[in-house]
């Protein structure tokens, strides 16, 4: 039966993806401690598995979370090279020295330093060999969906790159183009501009989803065609809504008051507010008495570094285009503003050297921990922005103001997902991630990006 295909329901395929990740994950590292066990005593003695099948099932569980922080659960990163091959190395070695914290801190009456090193190198074989193969095979091959796309042809190109750098298992096999094509190149792509060829075009590319960049009521040929192919089972997507899922992003082309309309349901996001509220001020405490014994340390840096007060005050817009006052360790220069306000960049030259370390690490932000305790800002949102900077903002798109909606965070979507920003253009790039956590908000987005925050600060890329 022909459908039209709900908005998440891409996202369910790249859910299941990953959940097949994560499992074969788990039995790789129960097959390397078996592995482990047998090589090590010759055999597989039934009190031996019983001394360490709790202790390194609580080591896989962490093993698979430091894997995640790493980005290896990330699909679009799932390519087999020499980056990937780095990125997995680190992940695996910092996993090896959080299994030795472990058993130092957790008595379990065996200290596997042996059997420790060697369920490493063998999981490090077993997983990477299964990384290969899904990165090779099952990461574009699984749930694989060949693509008809109807609209205008320089969209179809465009569309075609957009799939091309992405592993989530798209093809773009053909086009019907309502424009017309002015390059002739070979590009792979079928093309065809009658509406009339839609049904055998499906047939013969064995199309199972359908990519319209209309609306279907302004097309009234295509709409029949459509009709004509209800017998077929392909899914009828909205090309909106499929950029959305590749890119992780809304396209700002997209975003009209009909958007805001359509997708921002906020009385449904009232239960979640609620609760993420409650969450913040949870774990805001144990973080404000960690701000207050680190405090002392980090403001003699802050001291000894560049002469200035420790703390740096700003204003900022908040929930609803409401002003508060966040307060920050100072990392720049006392005169940085001396001529008025202006973006940061990644090496401006007003950060001190104290400065840059304690931004990088993010803790130039824990006094802000007061806001949040306070309901000004939350853990994980939007990242609140300077009046001034919003002004102009708005000016360049009215909607920007539309941000606004959920409390401002520490760390968000956008800050995990792309660059610094810098500039007013690069701060419009940012807005659209920042409307795709304000659509799709919820506390698995806000503990997967928890998590890949305590990536960026690892890695020492905080800005």
């Amino acid at each position: 039966m022909f459908r039209y295909a709900p908005a998440n329901m891409y996202r369910i395929a790249i859910h299941l993806k990953r959940l097949l990740l994560l499992g074969a994950d788990l039995i790789a590292l129960q097959l390397a401690l078996l592995t482990t066990l047998w090589l090590r005593y010759g055999e597989l003695a039934e009190n031996t598995w019983r001394q360490h099948a709790l202790p390194f099932a609580m080591i896989s569980f962490l093993w698979v979370t430091g894997l995640f922080v790493t980005g290896l659960y990330d699909l679009s990163k799932a390519r087999n090279g020499v980056a990937f091959f780095r990125t997995f190395l680190e992940g695996m070695f910092v996993n090896l020295l959080i299994a030795f914290a472990f058993f130092y801190l957790i008595p379990f009456g065996i200290e596997p330093r042996t059997n420790l090193l060697l369920f490493f190198a063998i999981s490090l074989l077993f997983i990477y060999c299964w990384r290969l193969v899904f990165n090779r095979f099952i990461t574009k091959e699984l749930m694989k969906n060949r693509i008809l796309y109807i609209g205008p042809a320089e969209d179809a190109l465009r569309l075609r790159d957009l799939i091309a750098n992405n592993t989530l298992g798209f093809e773009l096999a053909t086009v019907i183009h309502t424009t017309p094509r002015f390059s002739h190149e070979a590009d792979g792509l079928r093309w065809n501009e009658r509406m009339d060829t839609l049904v055998p075009l499906m047939m013969e590319e064995r199309i199972n989803a359908i990519v319209i960049e209309h609306g279907i009521e302004e097309h009234p040929e295509m709409r029949d065609q459509l009709y004509m192919a209800l017998h077929t089972s392909a899914a009828l997507i909205d090309r909106k809504e499929l950029e959305e899922t590749l890119t992780g992003r809304v396209p700002i082309t997209d975003v009209n008051k009909a958007w805001f309309l359509k997708n921002l349901r906020e009385s449904e996001k009232m239960w979640f507010e609620a609760l993420k509220r409650g969450l913040d001020v949870l774990f805001a405490l144990p973080v404000a008495v960690l701000t207050l014994m680190l405090t002392p340390i980090i403001a003699l840096a802050v001291k000894l570094s560049s002469p200035g007060p420790v703390l740096f005050r700003q204003e900022r817009v908040g929930k609803h285009g409401k002003r508060f006052w966040i307060v920050k360790f100072r990392t720049m220069r006392e005169d940085a503003e001396a001529n008025g306000a202006q973006f940061a960049t990644i090496q401006d030259p007003r950060i001190t050297a104290v400065g840059a370390f304690l931004r990088a690490t993010r803790l130039d932000e824990l006094p802000q921990v007061w806001n949040v305790l306070k309901g000004d800002m939350s853990f994980v949102g939007p990242r609140p922005e300077r009046p001034e900077f919003v002004d102009q903002l708005t000016e360049r798109l009215p909607f920007y103001a539309l941000r606004h909606l959920t409390r401002p965070g520490l760390t968000g979507w956008a800050q995990v997902r792309y660059k610094y920003a810098s500039s007013l253009e690069e701060n419009l790039v940012k807005l659209q991630y920042d409307l795709f956590y304000v659509k799709h908000r919820s506390l698995i987005l806000d503990l997967a990006i928890l998590l890949k925050t305590i990536n960026t600060v690892v890695r020492r890329q905080g800005t």
